[in-house]
């Protein structure tokens, strides 16, 4: 059975989800479980040692059938503690289990997302504030002292000296030190108050609060004391402003510390100026695409729209995003550009992980900037008339690994600058995220389908024919929903209220529902409270609740004679009524203990003089447009 994950229920699960910290979740978790088990007096444990318990800590606690484990990708998180051990057939044993398993799931998705939460404030390399966290803190400083005229701000960039002659001479992984060291010197001289960023490839900057002009021109003078006496460094040059006496907005604040930098760094380069348009234009594209991504669901839909945007913005004669698949081969999922209009099949490209500038970086998870194509040894080429000159090939991580590579390609050699890198770490940092959060949904639905298999073996023990009905009931309900005006939301419910409707009768007597002859008005009567037992079960599940109305009201006559509550006419809910129809029509066509099945022509004619007393005439109609179709 394949269950895609309903609006309204995946919202429900992301109440959990949704907690972006382990106590905030841990809370949640507590919460939900008095709610659903509080006959049972759960207690939420969470366990920090048994994060890296061994296999036999775990087994042991598995062994206490008072407790429901908590685990989640391989990891043993703590347990749920109940005040006794339930029966074996108990289904207060497997909701506790399905729901613990969302819980875990949820408490280990709330540790990524601090883990993703940092990472995306910080550069990864040197633990500083980022370029993106950067121009949000400053905007908001410099609005803090506008309102406030007495107060000061000011600004200090720095810029290391012939930082190229040090990746040339001892490689990136020297840059990458002297970075990190430099990193390190800037935090030393901050106050409490200050921050540090990396805003560039060897670019930093420290913003200072309540820091008048003097005493700002001292930290920075210090800080670049402090990075020349590191090894291999050749300095820093620096420049600072400050809010009021140099500038009055942000923009003019930044483009006076970078103005004085560059004069004691013995030019006024614009190529590389903070506020150049190039660079504003970059940070523009990356502020559309973080806005766009968010509302995609799918890798697919994801690639195209970044390669889009970059072809769009910049005009690349290739973009292109590569998957890396378990067979370790590269695929292109999306491409744009005027090389994918030279007649080449270029979404039908494979690449082995072994060759190729694409290959060499999903390899080694680095970037790599080929400056002239023809004299890097890992280039494939297609053949001299379609060969770029340069290429920009980075990884794109998703979840701790390599999910895939973005390649930028121009037909000029030397083509990409320190800005183009800077734009493409930031797309593909966008660019995993958006793939990382369909990851992330993709499991919260993995593990809803998981519920309600539980739910369904468990009507399945009692009744196997229902079971089987419930299945064959939804699929005629997705068949007759579509030709409704039903959202995606409440089809996806249609469908679940289908599967779910006779649920309730987990708690008849099994005797009643395989009895053979017909049943006697008190045992009737009984079977029609599996209604609100499946109302009251749903209700206290919070991925169900939404759903639990409508399985209540599936028995609702059109007429006011149903049960449970005698709803008539389309005070039922339009879900309930197709569900109705073709529940019916199933129980009509299958043979029962007390009766045979009856002939599709007589199903149709009791149908038919049903429509306007016990079902909806609309419904009826709907019905045998879709079976006869």
């Amino acid at each position: 059975m394949i269950v895609t994950m309903p609006d309204g229920l995946l919202d429900g699960l992301r109440d959990l989800a949704s907690a972006t910290t382990r106590p905030d979740c841990m809370a949640r978790i507590q919460a939900h479980l008095e709610r659903l088990f509080g006959s049972l007096n759960p207690t939420l444990v969470l366990e920090p040692r048994a994060l890296h318990a061994s296999a036999g800590v775990a087994a042991a606690a598995r062994g206490d059938d008072s407790r429901v484990c908590l685990e989640a990708r391989g990891r043993h998180l703590g347990h749920v503690q109940i005040s006794r051990t339930p029966a074996a057939d108990d289904p207060a044993r497997e909701l506790m289990e399905a729901f613990a398993d969302h819980a875990a799931l949820a408490l280990d998705n709330a540790r990524m997302l601090e883990e993703n939460e940092c990472r995306a404030r910080r550069d990864p390399l040197t633990g500083l504030l980022n370029r993106g966290e950067f121009h949000d803190m400053l905007a908001t400083a410099v609005a803090a002292v506008s309102r406030q005229p007495a107060e000061v701000l000011s600004l200090a960039v720095f810029d290391l000296d012939r930082f190229k002659d040090v990746n040339d001479a001892g490689g990136h992984g020297a840059g990458d030190r002297l970075l990190r060291a430099a990193a390190a010197a800037l935090t030393a001289v901050c106050r409490a108050s200050d921050a540090a960023f990396r805003i560039g490839g060897d670019e930093f900057a420290l913003l200072l609060p309540g820091c008048g002009a003097q005493d700002s021109a001292m930290i920075a003078a210090r800080a670049a004391e402090a990075i020349a006496r590191l090894d291999g460094s050749a300095g820093a040059s620096w420049g600072v402003a400050t809010i009021p006496s140099d500038a009055t907005t942000r923009e003019g604040l930044v483009a006076i510390a970078d103005a004085t930098m560059y004069e004691r760094k013995g030019h006024r380069s614009q190529a590389t100026s903070l506020l150049r348009r190039d660079a504003r234009s970059r940070l523009e594209v990356a502020s559309n695409l973080a806005t766009r991504l968010t509302q995609l669901h799918e890798p697919r839909e994801i690639a195209q729209t970044v390669v889009d945007e970059l072809h769009s913005a910049f005009g690349y004669y290739l973009a292109a995003i590569h998957r890396l698949d378990h067979d370790d081969v590269l695929r292109i999922v999306a491409a744009t550009g005027r090389l994918t209009e030279e007649g080449v099949h270029w979404l039908a490209r494979e690449q082995p992980l072994a060759r190729g500038v694409n290959g060499r970086v999903a390899r080694t998870g680095e970037r790599s900037l080929v400056d002239d194509t023809r004299l890097d040894h890992d280039y494939v080429g297609s053949g001299p008339s379609l060969d770029p000159g340069s290429e920009l090939s980075l990884p794109i991580q998703v979840g701790g690994r390599v999910w895939g590579v973005l390649n930028l390609e121009q037909m000029a050699t030397h083509s990409f600058d320190e800005y183009d890198v800077l734009l493409a770490e930031a797309v593909v940092a966008q660019a995993g995220a958006a793939l990382h959060r369909c990851l992330l949904v993709d499991e919260m639905e993995r593990s809803f389908s998981n519920t309600l298999g539980v739910l369904c073996d468990a009507l399945e023990s009692k009744d196997a024919y229902t079971a089987d009905h419930a299945e064959q009931v939804a699929e005629l309900a997705d068949a007759v929903g579509e030709r409704f005006d039903l959202t995606s939301s409440q089809q996806r419910s249609l469908r679940y209220c289908a599967l779910l409707h006779d649920i309730g009768k987990i708690g008849v007597r099994s005797e009643l529902l395989a009895k053979p002859a017909r049943l006697t008005p008190e045992e009737y009567l009984e079977i029609q409270q599996h209604s609100e037992i499946g109302f009251a079960l749903l209700a206290r599940i919070p991925l169900l609740e939404q759903i639990a109305p409508l399985v209540r009201a599936v028995h609702e006559r059109w007429d006011g004679r149903g049960y449970p509550d005698g709803l008539t006419g389309e005070r039922i809910p339009l879900q309930a009524r197709i569900v109705a129809v073709c529940d019916a029509w199933h129980a009509m066509r299958y043979d029962r203990p007390y009766r045979q099945a009856l002939s599709r022509a007589d199903a149709l004619r009791e149908l038919a003089d049903g429509a306007g007393s016990q079902f909806d005439p609309g419904v009826v109609s709907a019905f045998i447009n879709a079976v006869e179709a």
